[in-house]
């Protein structure tokens, strides 16, 4: 029951930040295949706090590839990057790469 593109900014009636939910989804906070937002979680999320499968963003948790300032992955690149395969200034990996 989701829309295929949901952008949500501002807040609820409670004071609350909208949510924007959707294939793709673009606000504040974005829970969708493709989400963009300051908070996002998705298949591909972009953000500066983000978690997904692919994750991009300051904070990036990913379950495949993150690419932030501090990035925790499988395969992580960032500042500070924690995974199986880690780039970056301070690194915690099983490999480091040239």
């Amino acid at each position: 029951g989701y829309p295929l593109v949901h952008v949500a900014f501002g807040s609820n009636a409670r004071g609350r930040p909208r949510t924007a939910r959707g294939i793709v989804a673009i606000g504040q906070r974005a829970i969708g295949v493709v989400a963009l937002g300051i908070v996002a979680s998705g298949l591909v999320a972009v953000g500066v706090a983000s978690c997904g499968v692919l994750s991009l963003g300051i904070v990036s948790v990913a379950l495949g590839c993150a690419v932030g300032v501090n990035a925790v992955a499988p395969f992580a690149i960032g500042v500070t990057a924690i995974g199986v395969v880690a780039k970056g200034v301070a690194t915690v990996a099983w490999k480091m790469p040239l």
